[in-house]
């Protein structure tokens, strides 16, 4: 209409613009507000994981208001170019009627040929990132960068995959609720594009909690069986956050304990690599480590540990490869003390998970020049004939007593411990992508409301002749659970994806990948019951129409 009267292009596109910037700000001054509060919720979340933060107040600069401010802005003025261009283009004649242009067969060839130059480059990035064997931080950004760009391939193509994921999403209420599920189904598949353009954030949150479920699944798996295959029995000595050092008192204590034949530890400190970037784990066993763990060698023995000199080192399969390095060989670390060692490689292991680290070395070395003189690990081995569960007891009770930043486990106990370190991890993930998910429902709220009130003398049509307000309300909350299924099933499958891509060069590593059929089923049904809690509002206003000012609307 407003073409009609004489308004040029330019006066449509500006204002398009002026207002995207006004939501944008509104926007911005909202999110600042909401991210201080998440700011302390996420406090309060640390604490409760065990995570020590800083015990001051939570500081709100200037800056972080500026930079919050522009950024609202320019995401949304960027946002709008694209709507504000195309609203430009619209004929006012077929603006009037209300008629929707479909893409162009251009457009179309064009957004699959963008989206599958897009999948192809974002491909090859995240393999070279796997496999390339660069460092750490270009492989991360490849990865990173390949990740994206195979997501916003997959959002270009998606409104293809809307009209048949939809009639899978929908097969089932569609032969609970017979018409109203059809109906459902037909409203999703009316607009592909703008379902598509619904589900993609929850696409993005949906694909990122599968991976970490994936991820996380195979990571405990893999724990376990490490254990058992490195740990050859016997008892282990801990901090009980699992991770800190412990007093190498605790050590010669449990020597003591009747029972005990012996006790074998590590020590742990980190190292930059002289000359690379990427820092190391060095680990030093006492010399009859090989009693208590398993240690599959590639270049040596258990001699070579046993003799192991200062100024000489035993190296991981992985640290190795990754720098070069064979027997003979010499490298320098710089340790946390400032030192600059050097050591002539004298044998290669297979490092499982990192269990025993990159480098080992003797522990006066690692106390004289990495300055660590604690326990990261003891390994008590019980004597032939001795009741384990007796020895784990007088252990028990004496760290009880002497050494309560410790704790005493069992082989069964010590995976237990680290599939708990695992759980607590996910859980803080699925807490923070818990918010990606959280703005995906008020992007499934805001689309059902833009189609009800584009549909308002359609929605009469159906009142008038017979469609009851429950009726409306199901089939707007159907058609909420089926955008939701559209972009949790995409989600889910780019998940599938990464964490089978990202699992492949750790298999070396001792990696198994794990699918946990049963988590990824529920995630789906959540995915279900938050398209639901989405279309509460959208539904009642529906179902509340005057059927009378419906029919007479437009």
């Amino acid at each position: 209409m407003l073409r009609t009267l004489g308004a040029s292009r330019r006066q449509i596109l500006t204002t398009v613009v002026v207002e995207a910037v006004a939501i944008g700000l509104l926007g911005a001054v909202v999110g600042i507000a909401g991210g201080f509060l998440v700011a302390l919720l996420l406090k309060s979340l640390f604490v409760s994981f065990g995570i020590d933060l800083p015990t001051t107040a939570l500081v709100l600069e200037t800056r972080t208001v500026v930079v919050s401010l522009l950024v609202g802005v320019l995401v949304t003025l960027v946002s709008s170019l694209v709507p504000a261009i195309r609203s430009t283009r619209v004929p006012p004649i077929a603006a009037i009627h209300a008629v929707a242009l479909r893409p162009t067969r251009r457009r179309r060839a064009l957004y699959l040929v963008l989206s599958a130059m897009l999948g192809a480059g974002g491909l090859g990035l995240v393999l070279i990132g796997l496999f390339g064997g660069g460092g750490a931080g270009a492989s991360a950004a490849a990865v990173g960068g390949g990740a994206l760009a195979i997501v916003l391939a997959v959002s270009l193509f998606s409104p293809r995959l809307v009209p048949p994921l939809a009639a899978i999403s929908g097969w089932p209420l569609e032969k609970l609720r017979r018409l109203t599920g059809r109906l459902a189904r037909e409203n999703a598949q009316r607009n592909p594009s703008r379902t598509a353009v619904t589900a993609a954030a929850l696409m993005i949150g949906l694909a990122l909690v599968a991976f970490v479920t994936v991820f996380a699944a195979g990571l405990k798996s893999s724990v376990a069986q490490v254990v058992d295959e490195n740990f050859a029995g016997g008892i282990v000595i801990q901090n009980t956050d699992g991770f800190s050092p412990i007093p190498p008192g605790a050590a010669r204590a449990a020597e003591g304990v009747p029972g005990v034949r012996s006790v074998a530890t590590i020590r742990s400190a980190r190292a930059k690599l002289v000359g690379g970037w990427p820092t190391a784990d060095v680990s030093a066993p006492t010399r009859n480590i090989d009693e208590a763990l398993e240690i599959e060698w590639k270049q040596g023995g258990p001699s070579t540990l046993r003799k192991l000199r200062a100024g000489e080192a035993v190296v991981s399969d992985g640290f190795a490869s990754s720098h070069g390095l064979d027997l003979g060989d010499r490298f320098r670390l710089l340790t946390q003390t400032g030192r600059r060692p050097e050591f002539r490689v004298v044998g290669e292991f297979d490092a499982k998970l990192d269990i025993l680290g990159s480098v080992l070395v003797t522990q006066p070395v690692l106390a004289r020049d990495f300055g660590q003189t604690q326990d990261l690990f003891d390994f008590v081995l019980t004597a032939p004939g001795a009741d384990a569960e007796r020895v784990q007891a007088l252990l028990d009770r004496g760290a009880e007593t002497a050494f309560p930043t410790t704790e005493v486990l069992n082989q069964q106990e010590l995976k237990e411990s680290r599939e708990d370190q695992v759980n607590s991890l996910v859980s803080l993930f699925y807490v923070l992508l818990g918010l990606a998910v959280l703005v995906s429902l008020f992007g499934i709220a805001n689309t059902l409301a833009l189609s009800i009130h584009e549909r308002t003398r359609e929605l009469g049509m159906l009142r008038a002749i017979g469609m009851s307000r429950r009726q409306v309300r199901t089939m707007i909350r159907y058609e909420a659970v089926i955008t939701a299924l559209i972009g949790a099933i995409l989600g889910m499958a780019l998940g599938l994806v990464f964490a089978a891509l990202i699992a492949q060069p750790l298999k070396d590593e001792g990696f198994t990948l794990s699918y946990p059929i049963g988590s990824l089923a529920l995630l789906l049904v959540f995915a279900a019951l938050m398209g639901v809690l989405a279309a509460i509002g959208p539904a009642r206003r529906a179902s509340r129409l005057d059927v009378l000012e419906a029919l007479q609307y437009e």
